[in-house]
């Protein structure tokens, strides 16, 4: 229960609250430490010399003969005691108040110097023990007379009083500078945790844009910024990926459902024509229906082919176009037997990209395809292959009907037929274009049309060149 309820005080405490009490308590401490140190010092040397002062006293002055005489004819030192017992019992007193002598009974003889308080002597109260006065005392034994000599250090408390009052006023403004500095050194200090946390509030606020500055990265801040960085990076593209997904399955949906309700619309008319009666003709109603179920076959062939361009990883290896070109040459002459499908090198050594060679196949089929589907009967194809810089392009050129500039624009859209002779019959889903735009683009190529009518179409295919195949080898995501 107390760990819980620690537990839950340091949690619920600012940083920079238990940091600046850290702070003040430890230098409080050392403070303390060597306040006491230094008084500790301080007494031992004042006591030192007070010390050694009666030890001279009491192997000097303090044994001369005329002092303890019957006549008193000296007297010791003003700021020094004098007691002597001797042997006969007699006692005498120096520079003693009755009401302030000391006590002397704890002495050891010929021991070291100590200190004693105050005791009444001729039935005379003592001073409260508050305000008694102290002594240093010293007792030794000569000619078997006891002889104890006292200086009363009450100036030497009295400084180590003030010095300690001093160090507690030292101590105490050193606290506050102490404490002033620490605010403004952990206020600057956690500036940059009070930024990440603007940051944070941000992006839980929707901008995934928003990013950590960069601080030095030998700082633990700096690591922090970095990896804050690096994971926001990570959400963003996870996100982004999600918000990807969802939307190409918006589209996939919307797509489908747009295409997909004329055949469903067709299939329902036939049945109920059949239902109500109003034809007879069964193998008619069959036929009708095989075809638009065939048609609704292909749109849904071409819808999830459209979504797997789009969405799937590719397998990127060292491409050689030259040869990719003559296998989707070899390809379209056998699905188009008798049509011209020639193809040509212009490169000045081996075009080689960087690809998935199967997708990029797929491109080159298409484009082939359709200049021999649409360009009419006796279109002609060709595939050019040409350095442009850094890039290789490969034109299809067919020599057929060609198109106006209005089709042209539109030509790589879903689901657009460029007129009418194009209907869902014979002119395909819409989507092979748009297949092939999106598998083009996501191999950082951009693909282009030029088309004249009654001329010809060129679809112009335009891959970064690979500079050193030996890096290219390892698959990579879209």
């Amino acid at each position: 229960m107390h760990s819980r309820l620690t537990s839950g005080l340091a949690t619920s405490v600012p940083l920079r609250v238990s940091l600046m009490v850290m702070v003040v308590v430890v230098s409080a401490l050392g403070l303390g430490i060597s306040s006491l140190a230094v008084n500790t010092i301080m007494r031992e040397t004042v006591y030192g010399q007070v010390d050694k002062d009666l030890r001279a006293a009491v192997n000097g002055w303090a044994r001369n003969e005329e002092l303890l005489g019957d006549d008193n004819a000296r007297h010791p030192p003003s700021e020094y005691s004098l007691i002597s017992f001797q042997p006969n019992g007699r006692e005498q007193y120096f520079n003693l108040e009755p009401s302030a002598v000391p006590k002397v009974e704890d002495l050891v003889i010929d021991g070291p110097p100590q200190t004693v308080d105050a005791t009444p002597v001729d039935g005379t109260r003592a001073t409260s023990p508050k305000n008694s006065p102290q002594w240093r005392a010293i007792a030794t034994e000569y000619g078997g007379t006891v002889i104890v000599v006292a200086k009363r250090v009450e100036r030497e408390n009295n400084q180590l009083r003030g010095l300690a009052a001093i160090q507690m006023l030292i101590s105490f403004a050193v606290l506050v500078i102490i404490s002033l500095v620490s605010y403004w050194g952990i206020q600057r200090a956690l500036r940059p945790l009070q930024v990440v946390e603007k940051t944070a509030s941000e992006i839980a606020a929707g901008n995934l844009d928003k990013r950590v500055p960069k601080w030095d990265a030998r700082t633990e801040v700096g690591e922090l910024s970095q990896a804050l960085n690096g994971m926001l990076a990570q959400i963003q593209r996870s996100v982004e990926t999600a918000q990807n997904k969802e939307e190409q399955m918006r589209r996939f949906v919307g797509d489908a459902s747009h295409e997909l309700r004329t055949p469903l619309t067709s299939l329902r008319g036939y049945t109920e024509l059949y239902r109500s009666g109003a034809t007879d003709d069964v193998d008619r109603v069959l036929e009708k229906v095989n075809e638009e179920s065939t048609r609704m076959s292909l749109l849904v062939e071409d819808l999830l082919a459209l979504t797997r361009a789009e969405g799937n990883r590719l397998e990127l290896r060292t491409v050689d176009l030259l040869e990719l070109a003559l296998s989707a040459g070899s390809s379209a002459r056998a699905a188009f037997p008798g049509r011209k499908v020639e193809v040509h090198n212009q490169s000045k050594g081996i075009p080689l990209v960087n690809g998935d060679p199967d997708r990029l196949h797929q491109v080159l089929l298409n484009l082939v395809s359709n200049g021999l589907r649409h360009g009419g009967e006796d279109a002609e194809v060709s595939i050019d292959l040409r350095e442009v810089g850094t890039h290789v392009c490969i034109d299809v050129t067919d020599n057929g009907r060609g198109m106006s500039p209005d089709v042209a624009s539109h030509i790589f859209e879903r689901f657009y037929r460029a007129d009418t002779s194009r209907t869902r019959d014979t002119g395909g889903s819409g989507l092979g274009l748009a297949i092939t735009k999106s598998i083009v683009e996501q191999h950082g190529g951009e693909i282009t049309l030029v088309s004249e009518e009654g001329v010809g179409s060129t679809f112009t295919v335009a891959l970064p060149k690979l500079e050193q195949p030996q890096l290219a080898d390892a698959p990579s995501g879209p």
